[in-house]
């Protein structure tokens, strides 16, 4: 733990108190004689320094010990060895602490009963003492921890939210829509059967997208179905000049994976690569090692558009809130690939 202001000022405030009860429970019970006020004020200087010292060296000590500890046996995961080991910890080092403190000031003014008898008895009550302490550090980390824990989840809520709408905007495209559009309208009186197709893969497109928007994750059988439907608009667009290969094996169809993570690297490669009959864009779909790999030919646009990069980063923070794995980008001389992990 960090020594923090707060904690900085609220050990000598607590040894300050812890001595003005000390001191004064002794003068009550004759214990001391104090003559005056200012021998109070000298003793309460003197008290109040050393017990600030003390305290903060074992705070301290403490404190390093359980976040050693945590990390080596966290308690959600050990918390039998985690209690008992901590339970020894703590008991040794406010012994030691106990034991080093009466040596200290039996330098400075020697027991008169002996210093052995004096260095077991404080060692035993500063032990004690430290499990109280330990316990209350403890309880104020879970406080801490369960604090940033909801303040992580109000975080990755807030993220979730805007990756969804971010999602959702890149969907909604206006030159998406406006190139579908203008598709659309030079198909109608031409070829209105094309036309009709057209009109039922654009809505099966948003029907999918506001669907899938609010799930983290779909089954890559209907990632791939939307993929179909979401290339079969394009295709309409570019003719011949889009050509995908998948190659999926049936029993991973099941696999999860986040919602339009395909469309999202199939609109990647045609935005940025040209794709006309003469010069068809090759982009393959395949599974390979746990993943599904997309990959397409690198052939620049002669106008190319400015890389934004805000959709592939989209895609790692979705993947990032169901996986411990991440989206992994391959730049060839040839080709660009996208390895997008498959969640179980």
């Amino acid at each position: 733990m960090k020594p923090t202001r707060s904690i900085l000022i609220s050990i000598p405030i607590a040894a300050t108190l812890i001595q003005l009860l000390i001191i004064t429970y002794n003068h009550a019970t004759g214990f001391i004689n104090i003559s005056g006020p200012l021998e109070f004020l000298v003793r309460l200087a003197f008290g109040t320094t050393f017990t600030a010292l003390f305290g903060a060296a074992l705070f301290f000590v403490d404190a390093g010990t359980i976040e050693r500890l945590e990390r080596r046996f966290a308690w959600r995961e050990r918390p039998l060895p985690r209690s008992s080991i901590e339970l020894l910890a703590v008991a040794v080092i406010g012994m030691f602490f106990g034991a080093l403190v009466t040596v200290v000031v039996h330098l400075i003014a020697p027991y008169e009963d002996g210093l052995l008898s004096n260095v077991v008895n404080n060692a035993l009550i500063t032990a004690v003492i430290n499990l109280v302490l330990a316990a209350a550090l403890e309880a104020l980390l879970w406080y801490r921890r369960g604090q940033e824990a909801q303040l992580e989840a109000e975080r990755l809520a807030r993220e979730n939210l805007q990756m969804r709408f971010e999602t959702l905007k890149q969907q909604l495209n206006p030159h998406f829509l406006f190139n579908s559009l203008n598709t659309l309208s030079s198909l109608i009186g031409r070829d209105d059967e094309r036309a009709q197709d057209f009109v039922d893969e654009f809505s099966a497109v948003y029907r999918y997208t506001l669907e899938v928007i609010d799930r983290p994750l779909v089954s890559l059988e209907e990632e791939l179905r939307f993929a179909r439907d979401y290339l079969a608009l394009q295709r309409t667009r570019f003719g011949d000049g889009v050509r995908v290969d998948t190659r999926v094996d049936g029993a991973l169809l099941q696999r999860m994976i986040p919602p339009l993570a395909v469309q999202t690297l199939l609109e990647n490669a045609l935005k940025h690569n040209a794709a006309t009959a003469e010069e068809p864009l090759h982009i393959t779909i395949a599974a390979e090692d746990g993943a599904l790999v997309v990959r397409n030919r690198l052939q620049a646009r002669r106008t190319l558009e400015r890389r934004s990069g805000v959709g592939l980063e989209n895609l790692r923070k979705r993947y990032a809130l169901v996986s411990d794995r991440e989206p992994r980008i391959t730049v060839t001389g040839e080709e660009f690939i996208v390895s997008l992990p498959l969640v179980e």
